[in-house]
């Protein structure tokens, strides 16, 4: 197999590929906790509990119609709380649970160890120039046109156990 870094293939894939294989990597280490794949809302949520939901979409680029379903399932796994801002109704600010905060502290160990893992073999300087670009380049996506776009991973996989029910008959 060839590595992302000799394929020629445009910058968003080769960050595709890493993004999967690293939240793979993730997923394998924290199998124990009934997150889905959502360690990266609890991961923010380290440091900004009790922001709003709004906060967070805006900041993990999340579609605020996808983030209602995100929080009432980690609510309903018992990570977090949805309370009411009682100055405006219409928004809600999201708080960790005991639970959550219990289990935030493994996916925020989790989320570095993995990081120190694959930045190992890079210096210190590489890694700071890294994470500048990245940010410059996404910096300069956010000024471009673009659609929204959302990924349902269930229904993608409902669909495709159908398909392969249905072949089978």
């Amino acid at each position: 197999m060839q590595t992302s870094e000799k394929m020629n293939v445009p910058v968003g894939t080769k960050a595709l590929i890493m993004s999967k294989r690293y939240y793979g990597v993730l997923s394998k280490r924290l199998e124990n906790l009934d997150v889905e794949r959502y360690f990266s809302i609890l991961y923010f949520l380290a440091d900004n509990d009790g922001c709003t939901q709004q906060h967070i979409c805006n900041n993990l680029a999340i579609d605020k119609t996808a983030m209602v379903k995100v929080i009432d399932y980690l609510i309903k796994a018992g990570y977090i709380d949805r309370n009411v801002n009682p100055d405006d109704r219409r928004e809600h600010f999201i708080v960790l649970t005991r639970k959550g905060l219990k289990h935030t502290e493994e996916i925020v160990d989790a989320f570095k160890s993995l990081d120190d893992k694959i930045f190992s073999e890079v210096t210190k300087t590489e890694k700071e120039i890294f994470i500048k670009v990245l940010c410059r380049l996404t910096s300069s996506l956010e000024l471009l046109p673009a659609n929204d776009l959302f990924f349902n991973y269930k229904k993608t996989e409902k669909k495709k156990k159908k398909k392969t029910n249905v072949a089978k008959l």
